[in-house]
């Protein structure tokens, strides 16, 4: 019995440090793929409301001169609200017909570039280091719209 009790000694607060590597070990990871996941998506949400907004405020410009800019500071809002600089998301806008004629639908295709987080150099070429994502839209312009393109 007395060789027992010796290693009990021995083996005391092992188990505070296995616990703790372990919790290290497998939070860490956790945290990471959370703020990934996070991070990606709020690119969704931004690609799908920058599309919708876009085509919102091209179909009620005034004039067909003023409507793509209009599409693009609206997306450009979104795209900020969502975190991301005005540069990285991308509009394209496209008319089915006439731009702003009644009846017509106004087409908007949206894209950003989400970067992950912390993936080093080394592994770039096995492990994508970015994520695109896209969004399309269609938006009609109102029948009862006045004048159609002025």
């Amino acid at each position: 019995m007395a060789g027992g009790a010796s290693f009990r000694h021995l083996d005391r607060g092992s188990m505070t440090v296995e616990v703790a590597f372990l919790l290290v070990l497998l939070v860490v990871p956790l945290f990471y793929l959370v703020g990934t996941l996070g991070r990606v998506q709020a690119g969704a949400y931004a690609v799908t409301a920058a599309a919708r907004e876009a085509g919102r405020a091209f179909a009620t410009a005034d004039s067909a001169d003023l409507a793509p800019g209009r599409a693009r500071v609206a997306a450009d809002l979104v795209y900020a609200a969502h975190g991301f600089d005005g540069g990285e998301g991308v509009v394209t806008v496209g008319c089915g017909g006439p731009c702003l004629a009644p009846g017509s639908t106004v087409q908007v295709d949206t894209q950003v570039v989400v970067p992950l987080p912390l993936v080093p150099d080394f592994v770039r070429s096995a492990v994508p280091a970015t994520v695109t994502l896209t969004a399309r839209h269609l938006e009609p312009v109102d029948a009862f719209r006045e004048g159609g393109s002025r």
